[in-house]
């Protein structure tokens, strides 16, 4: 190796670490977005949703008793991501809710204003929480 190669070599093991370090403080940078979407059953009776996390690929098929509330899509994601919001993104538009007396839901779930919304804006996560609340008269 010559001796320019070696100092070169030296020099730039010497900055390696610092580079590292700044790649770091960049990816720390990068925030955490997390949606949940919820659905809250206050009708009298059990409901039956049915359809697709779009995102995720993955079937739902749950029963939600009265007075209960139950997580139906999740989805996260490193970086500011606004385009997952919407319920549509996650649903598309084939989910199915339906009552045991086998009624389906009127009520638009794929407005956004029909959640209600509440978000947790932390330094490293920002967490986003939708609930669908569907009682009798949603039938």
């Amino acid at each position: 190796m010559t001796k320019y190669c070696a100092i070169k070599y030296q020099k730039s093991r010497k900055q390696f670490p610092y580079l590292l370090l700044i790649l770091f403080g960049f990816i720390s940078c990068e925030k955490e977005t997390q949606l949940d979407f919820f659905i809250e059953n206050q009708s009298l009776s059990t409901i039956n949703i049915e359809g697709t996390n779009i995102i995720s690929s993955t079937d739902i098929d749950q029963t939600i008793n009265q007075k209960v509330q139950k997580n139906v899509a999740t989805w996260s994601k490193r970086g500011k991501q606004t385009d997952y919001f919407e319920p549509t993104a996650i649903f598309g538009n084939n989910l199915i809710i339906t009552n045991a007396t086998g009624d389906t839901l009127i009520k638009d779930y794929k407005l956004l204003s029909n959640w209600n919304a509440s978000v947790d804006d932390q330094r490293t996560i920002a967490s986003h929480e939708y609930v669908l609340v569907i009682s009798d008269t949603d039938f």
